[in-house]
C-alpha cells in the first residue's frame, strides 16, 4: 500500500478502534442516548459544510425517505444500543462484538441485496462467529449488554446494505454526511424525552468532542481516503485491526481484564468474519462488494 496506505490503514484502525473507550469515559456521566446525540451534533457541524459543495444537499430532496430509514438503521439505532450496552460490557469485548457485522451482511445480502449464498466456508466462518458470542455470553458479562451490542452490529449490517443498495450512485462523503444531519435531531429528542439532563465534566466532555470529531467526522473522511488509495478490499481488513486497538485500549487505558475465555471468544469472532470477507464467491458469478465496502458509508464504529 505504501507509506500513505499504511499511515491511513493505521489511522482508521486507531479512529474506528477507540470509540469504545470514549463511551466508557462519557458513561461516567452521562446516559446512553446522551452521548450518542452529543457525538452526532459535533460530527454533524464538521460535516454539514460537505453538502454545501456542488449542490450536494439535495441529497435530502432525491432520497429524504429512503435517507430517514438509514439514518434510523444505521446511526440512531447502533450508537444508542452500544453505549447502552457497554453500561455492563468492557469497551474492548464491545470492539470485537461489533466486528460480527460483516457476518450479519453476508448472511442477509441474498434476501437484501440478491446476492449469491454463502458458501461451506462462509457458512463455517458464521458458526464460528456465533460460537465466540455464546462464549462471551457465557462469561459474567451480564448477557442483556451483549445482546444490545450484538444488536447494534446486525443494524449496522442492514443499514450497511441498504446505503449500497440506495446510495450506490451518490458519493459516500455525501450520503454519510446526511445520513448524521438526518439522524441528530431525532437523537436529539430522543435523549431529551428519555434520560434527565447531565452536565458532564472535563474528562466526558473531552470524550464527546473526541467521539465527534475524530472517531465519526474523521474516521469517516479517513476512511474513504484509504478506499481510495488501497481499494476496498485492503480496506476489509480494518475489520480485523479496530477490534484490536479496542481491546489494548481498554486494557491500557481503563485497567480492563481479559481472560483466556474472553480471548477465545474473541478470537472466534475474528477468525470468523476474516471466513466470511475472504470467502470467494464462485467463479460463474461476479464477486460481491466486500463488507467494508458496503460499510464505507457508515458502520464500525461505532
Amino acid at each position: 500500500m505504501g507509506v500513505r496506505g499504511w499511515g491511513l490503514f493505521a489511522a482508521v484502525s486507531v479512529l474506528w478502534g477507540v470509540p469504545y473507550l470514549f463511551n466508557s469515559i462519557a458513561l461516567e456521566d452521562l446516559g446512553p442516548l446522551q452521548i450518542a446525540a452529543a457525538r452526532v451534533v459535533v460530527a454533524g457541524l464538521i460535516l454539514a459544510p460537505v453538502l454545501l459543495v456542488r449542490g450536494r444537499w439535495r441529497v435530502f430532496t432525491t432520497h429524504g425517505p429512503k435517507l430517514l430509514l438509514v439514518a434510523v438503521i444505521e446511526v440512531v439505532i447502533p450508537f444508542s444500543l452500544i453505549a447502552a450496552g457497554q453500561q455492563t460490557v468492557p469497551s474492548g469485548t464491545t470492539g470485537v462484538l461489533i466486528a460480527l457485522e460483516p457476518l450479519f451482511i453476508a448472511l442477509l445480502a441474498p434476501l437484501v441485496l440478491g446476492s449469491k449464498r454463502l458458501r461451506v466456508t462462509g457458512w463455517g466462518g458464521l458458526l464460528l462467529g456465533l460460537a465466540g458470542v455464546g462464549t462471551l455470553l457465557g462469561i459474567d458479562l451480564h448477557g442483556t449488554g451483549i445482546v444490545l451490542i450484538v444488536a447494534a452490529a446486525l443494524s449496522y449490517g442492514i443499514g450497511a446494505m441498504l446505503m449500497d443498495k440506495w446510495f450506490a450512485e451518490t458519493a459516500s462523503i455525501t450520503a454519510t454526511s446526511a445520513m448524521i444531519l438526518t439522524a441528530t435531531p431525532l437523537l436529539v429528542v430522543i435523549a431529551l424525552i428519555a434520560e434527565p439532563l447531565a452536565i458532564p465534566t472535563p474528562p466526558a466532555i473531552a470524550a464527546l468532542l473526541i467521539l465527534g470529531v475524530a472517531c465519526t467526522a474523521g474516521g469517516f473522511a479517513a476512511f474513504f481516503a484509504l478506499i481510495k488509495h488501497a481499494g476496498a478490499t485492503k480496506a476489509a481488513l480494518i475489520t480485523h485491526a479496530a477490534p484490536i486497538v479496542a481491546l489494548l485500549a481498554g486494557i491500557i487505558w481503563l485497567d480492563e481484564q481479559i481472560t483466556s475465555l474472553q480471548l477465545l471468544g474473541c478470537a472466534l469472532i475474528l477468525t470468523g468474519a476474516a471466513l466470511v470477507i475472504y470467502t470467494k464467491p464462485p467463479a460463474s458469478t461476479p464477486e460481491p462488494a466486500s463488507p467494508q465496502a458496503l460499510t464505507d458509508a457508515g458502520s464500525q464504529e461505532s
